[in-house]
């Protein structure tokens, strides 16, 4: 989603559903597919100087690493955040 202006009031409520649902999630024991999904939808944050939603390196990097996460998937989100933390140094 980008917007030209942050609506607090809507990225609140998103906000809100965001941890709620996460925490759902966080107590599985395996994810399917469709959880992890949403796992990463629900891990992006609002960035109020982009107008738009992030996925922090710090989220990319506790999923790569989480043994739920889909071996296909974990392998890409390691590759992403060794690259997000060499463009960090950069």
């Amino acid at each position: 989603m980008k917007t030209n202006q942050s609506i607090p009031k809507e990225v609140t409520q998103i906000i809100h559903y965001q941890r709620k649902r996460l925490a759902e999630l966080y107590s599985l024991e395996k994810w399917s597919e469709s959880d992890f999904e949403e796992i990463m939808r629900c891990s992006s944050e609002w960035n109020a100087d982009m107008q738009s939603w992030i996925l922090p390196l710090s989220s990319v990097e506790k999923l790569a690493f989480d043994a739920r996460t889909p071996d296909r998937q974990a392998r890409s989100l390691q590759f992403i955040a060794r690259q997000m933390g060499q463009n960090a140094v950069s």
